[in-house]
């Protein structure tokens, strides 16, 4: 059961440049095709809707050719790549928080960046969280799991997400999932959500 006046929408980095719209960024499969489940997402009665941007430097410590050397570039500020998906019902976004934007500081998750994000979501009344976007198992996931650890009953949307595995980095998507349904973070879809939020 979802409550309509206590649960928040989070989107995580539904942007160009993981999708094929950027192929030389970091395509990930299926990325500019969860729009329209976002948007479907989007039209239920949240009591806010945050969103998630990476907006990192030409330099970011995650890039090839720097500390990390692990990510082609990406979601460069002001560039294409960093922009929203089009069509993308942007102005349901309660707020946006961009991330990624510090070049020596890797941050997957909206509260890496920003450790306040739990505690403002607490004080503004929140207890539920519905998590979608790109990645599944990596933005999504590390999000989500901190959200989880704050103490919020967590959902995660798989049919308006797309994952990738990064080998490199240890990041797989059924790890994460397992990890994630350890955690009691509630993996779903767009009608088990609308449905919940209906039957309050």
């Amino acid at each position: 059961m979802l409550n309509p006046s206590t649960t928040a929408l989070l989107v995580v980095d539904a942007q160009r440049g993981f999708t094929e719209l950027c192929p030389d960024e970091l395509p990930v499969p299926g990325g500019a095709a969860i729009v329209s489940q976002v948007n479907a997402l989007l039209a239920l009665p949240f009591a806010r809707v945050d969103a998630t941007q990476d907006w990192h430097p030409p330099d970011h410590r995650s890039f090839v050719g720097r500390t990390d050397n692990i990510y082609p570039h990406h979601c460069v500020m002001n560039t294409p790549g960093a922009e929203f998906l089009p069509e993308l019902h942007t102005h349901r976004f309660s707020a946006i928080w961009r991330k990624g934007y510090d070049p020596n500081f890797e941050a997957y998750a909206v509260t890496a960046q920003h450790p306040g994000f739990a505690p403002f979501l607490a004080a503004s009344g929140i207890k539920a969280v519905v998590v979608c976007g790109i990645a599944t198992n990596i933005c999504c996931f590390f999000a989500a799991r901190d959200l989880r650890g704050a103490g919020f009953d967590v959902w995660m949307v798989e049919d308006a997400s797309a994952g990738i595995d990064v080998p490199s980095a240890g990041l797989y998507q059924a790890k994460a999932k397992t990890e994630g349904q350890a955690r009691g973070i509630r993996y779903c879809a767009v009608a088990d959500v609308a449905q919940a939020l209906k039957k309050s």
